[in-house]
């Protein structure tokens, strides 16, 4: 792929975030992009949404030096790994969708974490009834990791895509790692959550000693106005020096597989050594006059958001008097036809969706709009329906996730989510440089059949098998207008990330809201499995007896997933970070 053309010049203005209001109008927007209200940054130049406002910064740093839109990806990537270690970083891998809008060409890069080659298909049953799991064996400890895919990942892309030299978009995390970030209220959140799992299980202050000291600041709570610094500061330096090799192979390699052993871990040399990241082609589908790209399998993002999409222009056209916008925006009648098409869509998941490499995923069949129109022929305005109309497979909170969105005036733009799976992971950390080891093997079947931590089912296209990569619920997201990125959307939350991202879109595409407005707008979730549809206060009020009244179970939720947009109009760049984990966007 040609070397894109830099992004040039000034003046950084912060977006600010505001708290998620029910109250706030539906719209804001027209079809142009003027905000009609005034009140939204527009940007000339591009946009960075990240979930921390200094990565969202480090991401216009670059593209002010000349750096492409890959370029400021892979910096914010980095960047995150210091920001925002409870979520993401160096020990967990993720997905990167790229669109280049000069050669009309989208990339979708996998650097998902892989199962050791040591793996076996039963490790975590219960030798006594293999149809149940033994302990958390898949959720904390050293058995839970897979092998990182994070660094290999960032590199080759940086090189096959980027314009910049690796050493040199990776210094602003190298600064941040150095000179200490004051700690935000949703860092000091985690802490609290963190040290509240320590106090009950008294076990983890000598099990998992490294993450207390190195990242709880050794069990005493933040304060506002501390500072930390974090202790990736040396594996930093060695990969912006030696670049994939700084961290599979050498000093680093030895200190995560000595950590490993110490553990009981799975990871070999010969992991680290294998690992790289697969170039895939994106799902791809159409919705209005809108081309939406997303990943494909091992996430089910892509596909599950594809057909819910379909599932909802199937209905419009079968019922012309009951479209989205004639519904009305988070009504009940609306909420109650998208919970539907998320149960079809869910459903599905749970019976197909794996590792594409290990298994037969039947992709083509799920996005194909016939399909879709099948299933919405079956939706029933008036009630929900048993869980068996939805699939036929029977088969359940995460943090440990972030999202970042980059477009910029030429229409090029990257969707990036990665994780570490849930808060800090397995809670393994490597001692010597201080890095936080994913627990994405439960992310695989660990006993097909049973719900795993967020209560997906998981089939046997998803159970473990060496070199196996995790079904992911991850979703970046872009979507096009003319050839040119309109959109570059995705969240951080476990399956909720799919719904979120879906509804971000809707609230954009269908319901003309800006960026600030679309992502702050509560939300709904339905997995299909448990037969609940979650919803944020405020709305949860408003909508709860007429959606019991059409036979849903409804639990709130103080808040589901965590979303990342930047949208470009004809007026220019913007871009909103979700407040529900007080991210704020940047631009120029």
């Amino acid at each position: 792929m040609a070397k894109w053309l830099p992004v040039l010049l000034a003046a950084l203005i912060a977006l600010v975030s505001l708290p998620v209001s029910a109250a706030e109008p539906s719209g804001g927007v027209d079809k142009g992009g003027t905000d009609k209200d005034g009140a939204e940054p527009v940007y000339a130049h591009a946009a960075v949404a990240a979930d921390h406002p200094l990565a969202s910064e480090v991401g216009v740093e670059i593209l002010k030096q000349g750096g492409n839109v890959v370029d400021a990806a892979v910096a914010t990537s980095f960047a995150l790994s210091v920001l925002r270690p409870a979520s993401c970083g160096l020990g967990g891998g993720g997905f990167m969708v790229i669109w280049n809008a000069k050669e009309q060409h989208a990339v979708a890069v996998d650097y998902r974490e892989r199962a050791p080659q040591r793996s076996r298909r039963n490790m975590y049953a219960d030798p006594n009834d293999p149809t149940k799991p033994a302990g958390d064996l898949s959720r904390k400890g050293h058995l839970a990791v897979a092998v990182p895919g994070t660094v290999a990942g960032l590199c080759y892309i940086q090189k096959q895509y980027g314009t910049m030299e690796l050493q040199a978009v990776m210094q602003p995390a190298i600064r941040l790692a150095r000179e200490g970030v004051l700690l935000g209220a949703h860092a000091r959140k985690v802490q609290q959550g963190v040290l509240k799992s320590f106090a009950e299980k008294s076990e983890y202050a000598k099990r998992y000693k490294t993450l207390r000291r190195a990242y709880l600041n050794d069990g005493k709570p933040w304060r506002e106005g501390d500072r930390f610094r974090s202790p990736q500061l040396a594996v930093l330096e060695e990969i912006a020096k030696k670049g994939k090799d700084g961290f599979y192979r050498g000093p680093v390699a030895e200190a995560i597989l000595a950590e490993m052993q110490r553990g009981g871990g799975l990871i070999t040399a010969a992991d680290l050594a294998q690992t790289k990241p697969v170039v895939r082609r994106p799902v791809q589908g159409r919705f209005g006059d809108l081309d939406v790209i997303a990943m494909p399998p091992p996430s089910s993002g892509g596909t599950t958001l594809i057909e819910t999409l379909n599932l909802l222009s199937a209905w419009e056209k079968a019922n012309p008097d009951q479209t989205l916008d004639k519904l009305g925006h988070n009504s009940p009648r609306y909420l109650h036809l998208l919970s539907e098409a998320m149960k079809h869509a869910f459903a599905d998941r749970a019976e197909f969706l794996g590792d594409g490499d290990f298994s037969t995923v039947p992709v083509a069949r799920l996005i194909d709009p016939r399909y879709a129109a099948k299933l919405a022929a079956r939706i029933d305005m008036r009630k929900t329906k048993p869980l068996q109309a939805y699939g036929r497979y029977l088969g359940v909170n995460d943090a440990g996730t972030s999202h970042y969105s980059i477009i910029d005036a030429e229409g090029n733009a990257v969707a990036c989510t990665e994780t570490i799976n849930t808060t800090f992971g397995s809670f393994v950390v490597e001692p010597r440089y201080g890095i936080v080891m994913n627990n994405e093997m439960d992310d695989l079947a660990a006993v097909p059949g049973q719900p795993n931590v967020f209560g997906l089912m998981q089939s046997e296209a998803n159970a473990v098998a060496p070199g196996c990569k995790p079904l992911s619920s991850m979703s970046p997201t872009i979507v096009l207008r003319d050839g040119k990125a309109s959109l570059a959307l995705g969240a951080s939350g476990g399956p909720r990330i799919i719904s979120s991202t879906l509804q971000v879109l809707l609230n954009v595409s269908r319901f003309n809201m800006s960026p600030t407005f679309a992502v702050r707008q509560p939300r709904i979730h339905h997995q299909w499995v448990p037969n609940s549809v979650f919803v944020e206060e405020p709305l949860y009020q408003q909508v709860q007896r007429a959606l019991v009244e059409r036979g849903h179970d409804v639990s709130k939720r103080n808040g589901l997933a965590v979303s990342q947009l930047v949208s470009r109009t004809a007026k220019g760049l913007r871009a909103m970070s979700d407040p529900r984990k007080h991210g704020r966007a940047a631009g120029y």
